[in-house]
């Protein structure tokens, strides 16, 4: 004996059926393309998304650097202060820029280039004839590129500026 499906029940389409006379199973090419544009217009916005994510990580990672070296300046800086407050690198004025370069631990590629400056002035004291023995150094990190050049790549060109008062302990 055998079993045609088509006298199943619910085997029919509605449009087979007569229910919906003059239209086929499927989609329209309208359909399809209104279909395609959504899916083109969502993908585009995540992939937006992504890139914008990326760019903001790269960015942390150049500020993060870039804070890192100048805390550590001033952190060398501050321990030649309290060595000898005469030294040349602690004279009033700008200094610099050294070239830093920030390279990947886990294999030899640099991550980030930088121009370490740092300028030195005396503290101003507002009352009249009072000297402070006391520095102001400000450290400014620049990001820089391959050909030792600022860095105009949006993600990288962010540049830091830290300053610290250094002064001698006295007891």
């Amino acid at each position: 004996m055998r079993l045609q499906v088509s006298n199943l029940p619910g085997a029919k389409s509605h449009a087979a059926q007569g229910l919906w006379p003059g239209t086929a199973e499927g989609f329209s090419l309208v359909e399809a393309l209104i279909a395609v544009f959504v899916l083109t217009y969502g993908l585009l916005a995540a992939g937006q998304m992504i890139f914008w994510a990326a760019s903001s990580s790269a960015l942390a990672r150049c500020k993060g650097n870039a804070s890192l070296l100048a805390q550590g300046k001033l952190e060398i800086l501050a321990d030649l202060y309290s060595r000898d407050p005469n030294l040349m690198d602690l004279e009033n004025g700008e200094h610099g820029p050294e070239q830093v370069e920030v390279t990947n631990p886990s294999g030899p590629s640099v991550l980030n280039r930088y121009n370490v400056s740092w300028t030195v002035s005396e503290v101003p004291d507002p009352r009249e004839s009072v000297v402070l023995k006391a520095k102001l150094v400000t450290v400014s990190v620049t990001p820089i590129d391959a050909a030792n050049q600022k860095n105009l790549r949006a993600p990288f060109n962010k540049a830091v500026t830290v300053s610290m008062i250094l002064s001698a302990i006295t007891t």
